[in-house]
């Protein structure tokens, strides 16, 4: 019997088990955003008596998931990934595979996976998205792959959570897209990079902006070691992409005025590669960018986009009206607000 079927079971036989597991997970969440914290805090925070918490609290730390000190409550290492584990629990409590099915009848996508939670409100469920989306990453590397990654915290979390013990062959990683104006730590390159080092791959970087004049961006792309990269950049087999919302990424991208108020006047939606799209997907402006391209994403075997939380929803929408030849990485909440749509 699968794990899926066991929980199930459980829900209709003693829901109270389950009852008890997320109001321990949601102290020990609590405990683990605002540490130190005291009894009362958590009473307050969560809405339950100080005689419930003070119960709770005693059975946590005597399976040694919290401590408690003179200044407040602290979770544990054994706490820390109790809790880590209970969220990915969730999948099944929620029974988060129909919502899958749903959402890929609805986008028809080829694969769709959902971790529970909103990525955007509880760091938990943006490490699961991470980890969700470096397992699948995983799933399609193969001998000989041209591997290409775009920046951002999302890319950059999902290479952070890839643990790889196998030793491939001939890979290359490169950056699919340019810089922005951002830390060097949500960089493509520096995301590239990161991705290299841990599959011991090849790797080349793209040393140029992705939001130059257009004047600029010609003359760049003459440079022999820039022009070679991206010749490369049309080889990728395999690609990890991030969905943006297209105002967030015209802020991200230091855009004029103009851009802004072209994004209101067509009502766009969605941001990819440079592109930005209107809620059916239609293509309605491109950034001064360099890299991969719209036609290239299309002939690409396998491409992963991962995004998540509520906000990202339409922007993801757009994207699958343009192309539905993707897999998707998301959190429930976008998952639940795509569904609404």
């Amino acid at each position: 019997m699968d794990i899926n079927k066991i929980f199930q079971i459980q829900k209709k036989v003693v829901p109270e088990i389950v009852d008890l597991l997320m109001k321990r997970y949601e102290i020990l969440r609590t405990i683990s955003n605002f540490q130190p914290v005291g009894r009362r805090f958590l009473s307050n925070k969560l809405g339950i008596s100080e005689r419930t918490i003070r119960t709770e609290i005693e059975k946590l730390r005597s399976m040694n998931f919290i401590t408690i000190k003179a200044h407040g409550v602290e979770l544990t290492e054994e706490g820390n990934k109790v809790l880590s584990d209970i969220h990915s629990t969730f999948y099944y409590i929620k029974n988060l595979s129909e919502i899958e099915l749903k959402l890929m009848d609805k986008l028809k996508l080829k694969r769709v996976s959902v971790v529970s939670g909103d990525a955007a409100k509880d760091i938990y469920t943006f490490n699961d998205l991470g980890k969700k989306a470096a397992s699948i990453l995983l799933e399609y590397i193969k001998n000989d792959t041209i591997i290409g990654i775009t920046g951002g915290t999302t890319m950059a979390n999902t290479v952070k959570q890839l643990k790889s013990k196998k030793n491939y062959k001939n890979l290359l990683v490169l950056p699919a897209r340019g810089g922005l104006s951002e830390e060097l730590e949500i960089q493509a390159n520096t995301i590239a990079a990161n991705l290299a080092k841990k599959l011991k791959a090849q790797y080349k970087l793209l040393h140029i902006p992705d939001n130059l004049d257009e004047n600029s961006l010609t003359v760049l792309k003459k440079n022999k070691i820039i022009s070679d990269v991206l010749e490369d950049i049309k080889e990728i087999n395999l690609l990890v992409f991030g969905i943006g919302v297209a105002k967030e990424m015209a802020v991200r991208r230091k855009s004029e005025k103009s851009i802004f108020e072209r994004i209101e006047k067509e009502k766009l939606t969605a941001e990819a590669f440079g592109y930005f799209f209107d809620n059916l997907g239609n293509v309605r402006m491109q950034a001064n960018s360099i890299g991969i391209t719209l036609d290239n994403f299309k002939e690409i075997n396998t491409a992963i986009a991962v995004a998540a939380g509520s906000s990202k929803a339409e922007a993801i929408y757009a994207v699958s009206k343009f192309s539905n030849n993707f897999i998707l990485v998301t959190d429930e909440a976008a998952a639940r607000r795509i569904l609404e749509l």
